[in-house]
């Protein structure tokens, strides 16, 4: 009976040594595949910012997002000696994977939440259900290219007919304007179109859009022109049906609505977004206002200041003269035409720096005032022309550029025809390396152009200096299969192009983080090994040690029994 005693408890501590050790490989092979996964980005990581990543504390790394993997035990605890894989469903998934599986949980909550919504909503009428079709509709039309020129277009012959037709008025008379069928039917024509153009565009953008958003300036002088035009139409027709005294009654209002002919030549000033030039242009001056209101007020301090001074000269030399005369009134009218007021002196001074004086005539009528002044009056040429003139005109080349450079769309455009121009200059260059012309380039035709004057100087204009062929070769292969496309010569070039950039360096930052982080997980991985390598051997010898104790005892046993069994040594 002991026997099968100690013969059962030999099996099982073989039997669990044997476990145990298919149980470490297993954990190990766990371990080894588990390092040779790609690293898992997990979006909630979160890198502690004290001390303990940097030096590499377990502790610190393994609270990252994830629980410690712990060694092989004899026992079924609650910590299992297996690694259990992908227990998180986003491990082994990087940023990008988790991104996009983010932006489709996030569509379809919306859809669903939109869905219930429309289901618990009232049942909306008819007028209200075409509302957003009909606003679709004429977005369509409004943002579509043809209709951005088809309405330039009649802006344009619509200045030009206005043009046309005052010059009729000016050399056949009014009448000839108003019997003209041609002209009612055209201003019939040009009326109508507006009020279409100004409709499309309410509807589209609506009416809070319309009046008070960015282009607001534009959309009120669209109606204040639509209504003077179509008001225009209303009195004159009345004019040709009404009375007499109908016509002499509304002749003042006709006058003023006439002046919104000047409205409809200004829209042709919003023609000019779509020619780049003259958008560049408009757009400086525009911005170049405020300077410009500033620049006037200093020019105008400093003329008046001149013209106190001259005026108080000449003045005081005509009193002098006049007392000197006793009584009678010595000739000085050209003297009094140039500086004989505040007003006529400021009006010289600005005339004699804007051509349209010749200011050596204003500067001799005042040698008989004194030669002092007319040094005076020379010395206020010398600081207009040659140094405020100057200035102001830095100040406005200055206040254009940076007008130019704020400039939202003209930038966009800007970037887009320098990134065209650019995709067209690789692909020349593609294929003068592409001998072949299979569409790939090798490394022996890059090495073959790589000394080429031409290939070296564009590469060193896009800022891609590499010392051998090879580096810049492997560079521009983003796959790494030997070969380049020109799509991948492209892209390539144009990520490669030019200093680093501060995205670039950010997402440069991150990757060191993350790598980081995932060197340091390893880190800790090997160390759990080692200690469960140690547990294992302890395990080991702990296990040795119990079976030459039950063979002791096993062998004590024996020796028991034998001694009972044999009467000499009993007595």
């Amino acid at each position: 009976m002991t026997e099968l005693a100690l013969e059962a408890v030999r099996q099982e501590l073989q039997h669990q040594h044997e476990v145990l050790l298919v149980r470490l490989d297993e954990w190990i092979s766990n371990m080894e595949r588990r390092l040779q996964k790609p690293p898992p980005l997990h979006p909630h990581v979160s890198i502690p910012e004290d001390d303990s990543v940097e030096h590499g504390s377990p502790d610190a790394l393994l609270s990252l997002d994830e629980e410690p993997i712990f060694p092989p035990t004899l026992n079924g605890g609650s910590k299992s000696f297996i690694v259990e894989e992908d227990r998180d469903p986003s491990a082994g998934l990087d940023s990008y994977t988790l991104a996009k599986q983010q932006g489709s949980r996030i569509d379809t909550l919306f859809k669903s939440k939109t869905e219930e919504a429309s289901l618990t909503a009232p049942a909306q009428s008819m007028t209200t259900s075409l509302c957003p079709t009909l606003q679709k509709w004429c977005s369509r039309i409004v943002g579509s290219l043809f209709c951005e020129m088809f309405f330039a277009f009649v802006i344009l012959t619509n200045s030009i007919y206005l043009g046309v037709q005052m010059e009729v008025t000016a050399s056949q008379g009014q009448d000839a304007v108003n019997n003209e069928i041609t002209f009612a039917v055209l201003n019939i024509f040009y009326a109508v179109v507006f009020l279409l153009e100004v409709c499309l565009r309410l509807v589209a953008f609506g009416p809070r859009a319309y009046f008070f958003a960015t282009s607001w300036a534009w959309n009120w002088l669209d109606v204040f022109v639509v209504t003077s035009t179509w008001v225009e139409l209303l009195v004159g027709l009345m004019e040709v049906e009404g009375s007499e005294g109908l016509s002499n009654s509304n002749l003042r209002l006709l006058r003023l609505v006439k002046v919104s002919r000047l409205a409809r030549v200004m829209r042709m000033l919003r023609v000019v977004q779509y020619v780049k030039p003259l958008r560049t242009l408009m757009h400086c001056l525009v911005d170049t206002t405020k300077s410009f209101v500033w620049s006037f007020l200093l020019l105008f301090l400093m003329m008046y200041v001149f013209g106190l001074l001259f005026t108080d000269a000449v003045l005081d030399y005509i009193f002098d003269q006049q007392k000197q005369a006793h009584g009678q009134a010595p000739d000085h009218e050209q003297l009094s035409y140039f500086f004989g007021s505040v007003a006529s002196s400021i009006q010289t001074l600005f005339r004699s720096v804007s051509n349209g004086l010749d200011w050596s005539e204003a500067a001799d009528e005042l040698e008989p005032v004194g030669f002092i002044w007319v040094w005076i009056f020379n010395f206020y040429i010398c600081i207009i022309t040659l140094v405020l003139v100057n200035v102001l005109t830095g100040v406005f080349c200055n206040s254009a550029i940076k007008a130019a450079e704020r400039d939202h769309e003209m930038v966009i455009q800007n970037l887009q025809q320098n990134k065209k121009d650019f995709k067209a200059l690789v692909k020349n260059l593609f294929r003068r390396i592409d001998d072949a012309h299979n569409g790939l380039i090798t490394i022996s035709e890059f090495e073959k152009h790589f000394d080429d004057e031409a290939v070296r100087a564009f590469f060193e204009s896009l800022e891609m200096n590499a010392s051998d062929a090879w580096t810049l070769f492997a560079s521009l292969d983003a796959d790494g299969d030997g070969a380049i496309s020109l799509e991948e010569f492209i892209d390539r070039c144009v990520q490669l192009h030019g200093p680093a950039r501060a995205v670039d360096l950010y997402a440069l930052k991150q990757g060191q983080v993350k790598l980081r982080s995932e060197i340091q997980k390893v880190f800790d991985l090997q160390k759990l090994m080692q200690s469960s390598k140690s547990a294992q051997a302890s395990a080991t010898v702990r296990s040795r040690a119990a079976a030459g104790d039950l063979q002791y005892l096993i062998a004590k046993t024996k020796s028991a029994k034998s001694e009972d069994s044999d009467p000499h040594l009993t007595v």
